[in-house]
């Protein structure tokens, strides 16, 4: 009986050591001789094998109600940390706007221009990614041919990236219900990075950059680890999954009316600001408990 027992707890173990090996790919790097030397133990499945998860996509005619919300996440909050760290990638880490800024260079995703009080996510309106680094003064490194000092390649330095001046997003969402599924659910429409950058002349300045679509990053996020907990190294989540489960500080700036104001606009006061945000969050739990009341 015993030997049955040392079988089994042999095999586990067998088990447990090929499900690490497998996952080295995340976590190693290959040495000059080509010997895989292990730079951290695995903490996830691989990330190159990370899929987001998939939406339920409703219907038109089965979304029978919807709010536009529009929020602000500050990264300067505690709970968002995951979002603005590490400064410097590191460990299979970056920040949020790393990710984006990297994302938009090569291409993946697209940028299209921030317009007061309205969001125009067209051909028309997309930046070109010359244009947005040219337009914000980022330094780029130049690689000359030595002979005939003809430009070669051109390149951005990690450090030459903004992300540590990116202290807020905007965000856009939407919060339905789909009477064919019975859910009530919100989805994650696009975020803009918002950079504070300091003139020496007018001193602190804000300027939303770009609205990227959410569904855009999606795919990429959900490959990128975030670190949620100083305690437990191993506990990490993926971007995607901060934004997906709601893993996030934000408030409330404004919401889809037909005067399409912000709060700011017809609110004078912090209170008064606190109160319509409360007033705003209140209506749409309330539709929620309204529809399974009766």
């Amino acid at each position: 009986m015993k030997l049955f027992f040392r079988s089994i707890l042999i095999g586990l173990l067998s088990l447990f050591a090929a499900s690490a090996i497998a996952q080295e790919t995340d976590n190693s790097f290959f040495s000059d001789n080509g010997e895989i030397v292990v730079a951290n133990l695995p903490t996830s499945i691989p990330l190159d094998e990370r899929e987001p998860v998939e939406y339920n996509n409703p219907r038109a005619d089965d979304i029978i109600w919807q709010k536009v919300v529009y929020r602000i996440i500050d990264l300067r909050e505690k709970i968002n940390y995951p979002l603005y760290f590490p400064e410097e990638a590191s460990d299979n880490r970056q920040s949020l706007f790393t990710s984006i800024f990297r994302l938009y260079e090569e291409g993946k995703i697209k940028a299209y221009a921030y317009l007061d009080n309205k969001e125009i996510f067209t051909e028309e309106n997309l930046i070109p990614f010359d244009e947005f680094v040219k337009t914000c003064d980022i330094l780029l490194t130049v690689h000359t041919d030595s002979i005939t000092g003809d430009t070669l390649s051109t390149e951005i330095d990690e450090s030459n990236i903004p992300n540590r001046e990116i202290l807020k997003y905007y965000a856009k969402e939407v919060w339905y219900f789909d009477k064919h599924n019975s859910v009530f659910n919100v989805r994650l429409i696009a975020l803009c990075p918002i950079w504070y950058k300091q003139d020496y002349d007018l001193g602190l300045q804000k300027r939303p950059l770009f609205w990227t679509t959410y569904d855009g990053l999606r795919p990429y996020l959900a490959k990128q680890e975030a670190l949620i907990s100083d305690r437990n190294n191993g506990a990490r989540e993926t971007m995607d999954d901060l934004f997906i489960k709601r893993r996030f500080g934000s408030y409330i700036f404004k919401e889809s009316s037909t005067m399409n104001r912000n709060l700011l606009q017809y609110n004078s006061t912090a209170e008064e600001m606190h109160k319509e945000q409360e007033r705003i969050k209140t209506s749409i739990i309330n539709f929620e408990q309204d529809l399974w009341e009766y």
